[in-house]
């Protein structure tokens, strides 16, 4: 983003990045959003932000783990309303980044970045830049049936490309680091991203909010692993009940295992994809469960089953086990594969890929 503003002309007097990270110095200042950017006005812009935003030379303001300080949103909101600059927020906790949301009512958009296309995959493993096959901003076109036809013909066009591609993303799934390490093994990757960011979210983000310390990260963990083991289908409660009866030898109640799922969603570690509203004439269907990124890492997911097709360490953890000769497989791998290559397919939320294969 900084890179693009400085292309389109932006003089670098008017960017502002902060990362916070957890530092006790950062903590120790009442108001860091605020003190810093009075100062960057002071001494870098030798302006006040309202005068710079009034000349119609706003600055703008990056702030990088934000969810690190405890009001950073209402900083930023006085920022905005005063001095009138720009700001982008990015963290590596979608569940603590969602919480100073409030303060920033109306003033703010969110986008969820999802795990890598397959076009981006294609260019880390050094293919080739495909280019998106929609335009920006150009969902107009999903309405029309040539749209349809021409993006089948594309990705027939580059076939060769969307198999390499999708070979890789089977092999390690959609996270960025596994492919811009692609000479490290799957275990070393695997391991560092249990770490960083399952842990993470599980052992750190579970006490986040007044119930926080209340949530009981064993229940977490074990949900999360019949997550993983359930990716693609819509288990029904009474098979959430039993499992997870079974593995923790106690009597849980539905509602508190529909609170962790939602929980789990809230962290984007998966997706809850509601029923569709015509299975909901009929009845209630149960909420199917979709990975967030396509390849969980071993670890907190390893008490699923050995690795295999579906499971957390096989080819693709979005898939369930199936058979070579599954229709739904060979249709993706034939055609509708070629969307995402090409950028066409719209994430849905932008946060999730929902590959969801039989």
């Amino acid at each position: 983003m900084i890179d693009q503003l400085l292309r389109d002309g932006v003089v670098p007097q008017r960017i502002l990045r902060l990362q916070f990270d957890e530092l006790a110095p950062l903590r120790a200042m009442p108001t860091p959003v605020l003190q810093i950017a009075y100062w960057f006005a002071e001494q870098v812009r030798c302006e006040s932000l309202t005068l710079a935003a009034s000349k119609g030379e706003p600055v703008f303001v990056f702030l990088d783990e934000a969810q690190n300080l405890p009001d950073w949103a209402p900083q930023l909101k006085n920022l905005v309303d005063v001095s009138g600059v720009r700001g982008l927020v990015t963290g590596s906790s979608a569940l603590r980044i969602e919480a100073g949301r409030d303060s920033l009512a109306g003033r703010v958009s969110t986008v969820e970045m999802g795990p890598l296309l397959l076009r981006e995959i294609g260019q880390f493993r050094g293919l080739g830049d495909l280019g998106s096959y929609l335009p920006p901003n150009g969902f107009g076109s999903l309405k029309e049936k040539g749209f349809w036809l021409g993006l089948r013909a594309f990705g027939e066009t580059h076939l060769g490309y969307r198999r390499e591609a999708f070979r890789a993303f089977s092999e390690r799934g959609a996270y960025p680091v596994a492919h811009v390490r692609a000479d490290r093994s799957w275990e070393e990757v695997a391991e560092f991203l249990n770490e960083t960011v399952i842990r993470r979210a599980i052992q750190h983000d579970l006490r986040l909010g007044p119930r926080g310390q209340k949530r009981d990260a064993a229940l977490l963990e074990e949900v999360f692993r019949l997550a993983c083991r359930y990716i693609g289908q819509s288990p029904a409660q009474s098979l959430y009940l039993d499992e997870v009866r079974r593995a923790m030898h106690a009597s849980i109640g539905w509602q508190r295992i529909l609170a962790y799922l939602r929980f789990l969603d809230g962290t984007l570690l998966l997706r809850l994809i509601e029923p569709l509203e015509l299975r909901l004439k009929k009845r209630r269907g149960a909420t199917k469960l979709c990975s967030v990124r396509p390849r969980t890492p071993r670890g907190v997911a390893a008490g699923v089953g050995a690795p295999g097709p579906g499971r957390p360490g096989g080819p693709a953890a979005s898939c369930r086990p199936c058979r070579s000769d599954c229709r739904e497989c060979r249709r993706l791998l034939s055609t509708v594969d070629g969307g995402p290559a090409g950028g066409a397919l719209p994430r849905a939320g932008r946060g999730t890929r929902r590959w969801t294969l039989c």
